[in-house]
């Protein structure tokens, strides 16, 4: 499952919360002021592996 970020319109702050895909922001509340509706954020992710290519040089000549 996916961890999306939110930002609560009412007092701004950030958190997290690990949720299906299709899931929206029903019922998903503010763990400070508990407002309801947040704002799902952009969030940048990451990945593991090599930033190097496995192609050996002059394969594709």
């Amino acid at each position: 499952m996916p961890i999306y970020e939110y930002e609560c319109q009412e007092c701004k702050v950030r958190f997290e919360v690990l949720q299906g895909i299709n899931e929206g922001n029903e019922g998903v509340s503010c763990p400070k002021c508990d407002a309801k509706a947040p704002k799902r954020l952009m969030s940048m992710f990451g990945s593991s592996g090599s930033s190097s290519s496995s192609c050996s040089p002059g394969a594709f000549t």
